[in-house]
């Protein structure tokens, strides 16, 4: 898996870096489908978005399709979890459609009973 990490109007700390990695490792594990993330967190000073002012954005290319999530919170750790949580519901979605749909398609794929063939 090919990891890229940006970091906008802010110096990236390694506790970040680290805690990132480890999220995407948890991600990745038991299924392998992750073949890029790209990570990018940003802080807005802008005055009308309050003190929610961290903001973190993931991107996964995955075997089959390719998924965003961001999220804008009060600091940059709760960004990043609230970020990777949202993933894991997005990528947990797309699996069990996927592994429901290579199911349909090996049913349909059998031959039937007392078929010659």
């Amino acid at each position: 898996m090919d990891i890229r990490t940006e970091s906008r109007n802010v110096a990236m700390a390694p506790s970040w870096q680290e805690e990132i990695e480890i999220r995407l490792q948890d991600l990745q594990e038991g299924h392998g489908d992750i073949l890029h993330a790209r990570v990018t967190l940003e802080k807005n000073s802008h005055h009308n978005k309050g003190p929610k002012v961290a903001s973190a954005r993931l991107v996964c290319n995955v075997r089959g399709g390719t998924f965003t999530a961001s999220k804008t919170e009060k600091t940059f750790e709760d960004a990043i979890r609230a970020t990777f949580n949202a993933m894991q519901e997005e990528l947990r979605t797309f699996r069990g459609k996927r592994k429901k749909k290579a199911r349909t398609e090996s049913v349909r794929r059998k031959p039937a009973k007392g078929a010659s063939l």
